[in-house]
């Protein structure tokens, strides 16, 4: 095996590996075929690991996804429509702590 064949391997080997290891760092959410999960996976999850919808206060869920709005606009990610953060916060705030 060459020198450039052993970085391949090692390079999608250590892909395979993080890959594994952030899908063990993603809470299982209640509900998952719900509308609001479904959601709050593709919107939230896709730019960074999910938190447990018990991991926070009701309140604390409006704050941070009124912030992640914001966020969301600074790095030209649509931010979310009006329906989406109803949904998204009326499912965050049945299963919240």
């Amino acid at each position: 095996m060459s020198n450039r064949q052993a970085r391949r391997l090692a390079g999608w080997l250590l892909g395979v590996w993080v890959s594994a290891m952030a899908a063990g760092c993603t809470p299982t959410l209640p509900d998952a075929e719900s509308a609001g999960a479904q959601l709050y996976a593709d919107r939230c999850g896709g730019c960074h690991r999910l938190y447990a919808p018990e991991s926070m206060k009701a309140e604390m869920w409006k704050v941070q996804v009124e912030r992640m709005q914001g966020e969301m606009v600074r790095r030209g990610v649509p931010a979310l429509t009006p329906a989406e953060r109803d949904t998204l916060l009326t499912y965050l705030r049945r299963y919240a702590a």
